[in-house]
């Protein structure tokens, strides 16, 4: 039974991967690395997916609660974690049990420690990020689908793959836009093209 519903659940966590609680706008950027157009292959983006499978699988099997508190996106092996727990103890765990898993190369540990949200900040969080979706969608097209957009306490959260530093800022423009965004996570990785 208990398997049964932790497959269930793996897919389910995908396809819900950005509903996760949670005048001047801030922006961060981390590193920001840089790939070329022909390293990201579609062997590596089934590795990515497997990634978050089993993160969710060890966060389900932790029963510390992490799995309903923290969130996870995948893009070449680097794995973004968000969300707010109520402990350092706790943040660490989230931390530690992505570094068990295989093909993981970077962990960008942006988990809050704070009470939970109650219904309202919540919901302007949900708000938020269907706002930056439906923009960057109308501004940019279907090129932003592969980007995740996570929103918690008016942060928002960004990490996908970029065509150019240009794309990322224009993302990250368009987003300082939208009522209510208080700062800006930028994790975007940009794809340098490789001329022959």
């Amino acid at each position: 039974m208990t398997k049964n519903f932790i497959f269930f659940l793996l897919p389910l966590s995908l396809l819900l991967q950005s509903c996760s609680p949670v005048g001047v706008i801030a922006t961060t950027t981390s590193a920001g690395a840089v790939i070329a157009e022909s390293d990201r292959t579609i062997g590596e983006a089934v590795d990515d997916v497997t990634i978050k499978m089993k993160i969710t699988e060890k966060y389900i099997k932790s029963n510390t609660g992490i799995f309903l508190d923290v969130d996870s996106t995948v893009r070449m092996g680097t794995v973004l974690l968000t969300g707010i727990v109520r402990n350092q103890e706790k943040r660490i765990e989230a931390v530690k049990l992505v570094w068990l898993i295989d093909g993981v190369n970077e962990v960008i540990n942006e988990i809050e420690i704070g009470n939970e949200q109650d219904l309202k900040e919540y919901a302007n969080d949900l708000w938020i990020s269907a706002q930056v979706r439906t923009k960057t969608l109308n501004e940019l097209g279907l090129d932003t689908i592969t980007y995740n957009f996570e929103t918690i306490n008016g942060k928002v959260y960004i990490m996908g793959i970029a065509s150019s530093l240009e794309e990322s800022e224009k993302i990250t423009t368009i987003i300082k836009t939208i009522k209510g965004v208080r700062e800006i996570a930028n994790h975007i990785i940009i794809r340098k093209k490789v001329i022959d």
